[in-house]
């Protein structure tokens, strides 16, 4: 691992949780959207070092990548970190002490960088060093400042930052309640997608997925694409669905995803979700874990998307994906998600944990496949005018770059300079 090298041009130094490899070879919203950001910003005016865990890749380009390797300790930590319950000490234990020893690692990795941008874990700023010339900005990709455990932590982390950019208007709000006297600091950023690989492929998405699933034509499928984990909703899901198959015999339902990532351990809510799933088995398909370059013709073939997800989800990339690809969404009234959908128009949204009112908009949208069409056609088209991965690069190259400027002139960032 080679300290991030001089440069004339603007040293920005990327640092990605202590879980997950950039590039993404194993999964992770938070790698994939670092990937897509990192390589899209100007190579003209940024020299970029991406931390992370180890991808197992040799790359060749303008972007350097620092591995951080994986310790006996930390390997057993995540062991035990997998397999236990959220509402188990241990669990917290774990994690707190990989994002320890990772964090103090690479701390020496970013001292010559002007920028450094963490994501979505500011306790890793706690155990870092910030040079004079540094400026630092927390991405966050979750609501975790609201965490009460750990709000002592991430005062002191706040402190420390410049900027803080929050993925939806819904964590942007919730972290100034909680720490107003850094309500200057915020600033939304939407997610983004590309809608050159998210797009409708019509006839080639049908035809790969029926050869993929064994469908034939006249199959309507609904589609399920996350983790799957409690808070995501996928029993209410396999609830509803059961319900919507009385009118819709014929309809398939397709749930892509594992625990965490590639690799991941099975848990016990999965077992949960093939025991439940067992009276319709037939109707039900579970593909396991597919590498997010592989989705494209999921999306675009599927009839509905559905996130049943009953926690406060903050700006889910799967919501863009979807609206990207030309395909109707239904989506919990939850977090962030209504930020970007606007229900009847171009997406339905349902109120989490019901499943008779998820059944009930399942079989609206399967019965009427025009009116589904209508809305996905105006979702693509919102994702188009504001939503693909340009839009976002050009407004973050803006803060980095009025950031940078902060830097070279030694003073320090204040609210006007974030509006």
């Amino acid at each position: 691992m080679n300290p991030i090298s001089q440069s004339h041009k603007t040293k920005l130094a990327i640092i990605v949780p202590e879980m997950l490899p950039v590039p993404p070879v194993k999964g992770g919203a938070v790698e994939h959207w670092v990937h897509e950001v990192a390589n899209r910003l100007d190579a003209e005016r940024f020299d970029i070092s991406i931390i992370s865990r180890p991808s197992g890749e040799n790359i060749a380009g303008r972007i350097r990548y620092v591995g951080i390797p994986w310790t006996t300790l930390e390997k057993a930590c995540y062991w035990l970190k997998e397999r236990v319950s959220w509402r188990n000490p241990l669990r917290y234990l774990a994690k707190f002490q990989n994002v320890m020893s990772y964090g103090l690692r690479l701390n020496r990795q970013v001292q010559a960088a002007d920028i450094l941008i963490v994501h979505n874990e500011p306790n890793l700023l706690l155990l870092m060093h910030k040079p004079k010339h540094q400026q630092w900005v927390l991405h966050m990709h979750n609501n975790h400042l609201n965490h009460a455990l750990f709000k002592w932590c991430y005062q002191r982390a706040l402190q420390k930052v410049d900027m803080v950019i929050c993925v939806s208007a819904y964590i942007q709000q919730a972290a100034i309640k909680t720490f107003p006297q850094h309500a200057d600091k915020f600033k939304v950023l939407f997610n983004a997608t590309d809608t050159e690989v998210f797009k409708p492929y019509g006839e080639i998405a049908t035809l790969t997925v029926n050869t993929l699933l064994q469908f034939t034509q006249a199959t309507p499928y609904v589609l399920y694409v996350g983790r799957l984990t409690q808070e995501k909703g996928v029993d209410v899901l396999i609830q509803a669905f059961q319900q919507t198959l009385t009118s819709h015999p014929n309809a398939k339902l397709v749930i892509t995803g594992s625990s965490f990532f590639e690799g991941a351990a099975k848990t016990t809510y999965q077992q949960s979700l093939q025991e439940l799933a067992k009276p319709i088995a037939e109707h039900i398909v579970f593909t396991g874990f597919i590498p997010h370059h592989q989705l494209k013709y999921l999306y675009a073939a599927a009839h509905v998307v559905v996130l049943p997800s009953v926690w406060q989800d903050p700006c889910p990339l799967v919501v863009l994906e979807t609206m990207a690809s030309g395909t109707c969404i239904i989506a919990s009234k939850v977090g962030g998600v209504p930020e970007v959908i606007d229900h009847e128009v171009n997406g339905v949204l349902v109120n989490p944990n019901q499943v008779n009112e998820l059944a009930t908009a399942l079989n609206d949208l399967l019965q009427h496949p025009d009116k589904a069409q209508l809305m996905a056609s105006a979702a693509r088209q919102k994702m188009l005018d504001g939503y693909a991965w340009e839009h976002l690069v050009s407004k973050l190259e803006q803060h980095l770059v009025t950031l940078s400027r902060l830097t070279s002139s030694g003073t320090t960032l204040s609210g006007s300079d974030l509006s």
